[in-house]
């Protein structure tokens, strides 16, 4: 074997173990994550977790049949609630809006009310006279005296998409959890909410 055939055979394996080097470098890196992501990912699985729970005692509740009179349908939710709550009773504050969570959901809320325009800003006032004026709990039933106040809708795109059984609602400057079916406050955050002018 020539000399020159054997700088080649060199100079192949130098290039070959310099890319296979790059290579495992690469790998190795960590990849980056966005931070919100990952707070949002474990919001998503805290309220999926809830959702399986909550859809195990609706099926031995028995199933929803929308032809029913209202008070049954009313009477199924009663139902629905009070299994919830019995197996829930140790549920907290924190439970699926934890800290992290709660950190991120107030910028993005503080921010989106920041950007709201000067007719809309003078009109806050009102706009909070007209929110629920009661201090929600965990797993308390929402109170049916107060209405369901419009959630703004410039701020849900903003907050994780949630499963059809629950939604957001706000009372005072509250942010809530609330199951539909059940009219079941599941967790809320405090100081969510901008109040004042």
């Amino acid at each position: 074997m020539s000399l020159t055939h054997h700088r080649r055979v060199l100079t192949h394996l130098l290039i070959a173990g310099a890319l296979a080097s790059g290579t495992a470098c690469e790998e190795r890196e960590p990849s980056r994550v966005d931070p919100t992501a990952a707070v949002f990912a474990d919001f998503g699985k805290r309220v999926d977790a809830y959702v399986a729970l909550r859809n195990q005692l609706a099926d031995s509740v028995g199933e929803l049949d929308p032809t029913r009179s209202q008070a049954e349908i009313a009477t199924r939710a009663a139902a629905l609630g009070k299994a919830i709550i019995a197996r829930r009773a140790g549920a907290k504050q924190g439970d699926i809006f934890t800290p992290e969570v709660a950190t991120v959901l107030a910028t993005l809320i503080k921010e989106e009310y920041s950007r709201r325009s000067e007719p809309v800003q003078e009109t806050r006032e009102d706009q909070q006279e007209e929110l629920p004026d009661f201090v929600p709990s965990v797993n308390q039933i929402y109170p049916t005296s107060y209405p369901l106040a419009t959630f703004p809708p410039a701020l849900l795109p903003l907050l994780p998409q949630l499963p059809e059984e629950v939604e957001y609602r706000i009372a005072q400057n509250y942010l809530v959890l609330r199951d539909i079916e059940a009219n079941l406050i599941v967790d809320l955050m405090p100081n969510a909410v901008p109040t004042g002018g």
